[in-house]
């Protein structure tokens, strides 16, 4: 009988000690979420593209410093085939050979340049910040939470429009210039 209490005891102990050390839900993160006008941050990332002609996996830095622009720089693995995108007021635009061009001017496979033409990047940042605003037919989902400094912010956002799909991981947060 001894022997049954103690293996009960030790089985109970393992189980209460496994729910400690899982991962925590989303929804239990204490901290608040950033305000949706916040400025000043930066986020780097992975992003797939999933569209009638497959997947295109990127590296992602989007830089936010104020309302009126935004800066994400899009790369390829380690770095390859980098391209800077900025977004001043509604103009949008990559520079190339220190000269403005047009987003569909960019040297992309022709689907990651339409995907790019349809993001909505102005309602990006505010996707980023997880504010999943549905946009020009887009779909968006925070799909997993993570708790940086005292924010609540997104770790995996899901959008979806007509055959194309976007998974962004956001991976390091800089908000060194939030109050």
């Amino acid at each position: 009988m001894t022997k049954l209490v103690f293996r009960c005891s030790a089985i109970l102990y393992a189980v209460v000690l496994a729910s400690c050390v899982s991962a925590p839900d989303p929804t239990g993160i204490p901290a608040l979420q950033i305000p949706k006008d916040a400025t000043g941050w930066s986020v780097q990332g992975k992003a797939a593209l999933t569209n009638a002609e497959g997947t295109q996996t990127i590296s992602v830095r989007w830089v936010h410093p104020d309302h009126e622009n935004d800066r994400v720089r899009l790369s390829g693995p380690l770095g390859a085939g980098a391209i800077e995108l900025y977004r001043t007021g509604e103009r949008l635009y990559w520079i190339n050979d220190e000269l403005e061009q047009p987003l569909s001017a960019l040297p992309m496979h022709s689907e990651a340049r339409s995907a790019a033409l349809n993001l909505p990047l102005a309602t990006v940042s505010n996707w980023l910040l997880g504010y999943p605003d549905d946009v020009d037919g887009w779909t968006v989902d925070v799909t997993q939470w993570q708790q940086v400094d005292d924010w609540r912010l997104p770790r995996k956002i899901q959008a979806t429009r007509a055959d194309t799909s976007l998974k962004l991981v956001l991976l390091s947060w800089n908000l060194a210039v939030i109050p």
